[in-house]
């Protein structure tokens, strides 16, 4: 089953970039979370559904998944 979307397109980007690096996607909305993104390891980011700037939300959802990827 296909997730819901972000609505701003910086922080879908960085989701999918998540996606392609081995993290997975929990979408839970309750009040301003959108949901989380789950690494490998089990390390859970969370995910602003109106994040106050969306390009530094994603670079941080980026660092996130790179930092941990599984090796």
């Amino acid at each position: 089953m296909a997730r819901d979307r972000h609505q701003r397109k910086q922080v879908e980007a960085a989701l999918r970039f998540a996606e392609a690096e081995g993290c997975t996607v929990e979408v839970r909305h309750s009040g301003h979370t959108w949901g989380h993104v789950v690494a490998p390891n089990g390390q859970r980011f969370r995910v602003w559904s109106t994040p106050k700037d969306a390009d530094v939300a994603a670079r941080m959802i980026r660092r996130f998944a790179l930092s941990n990827k599984e090796r």
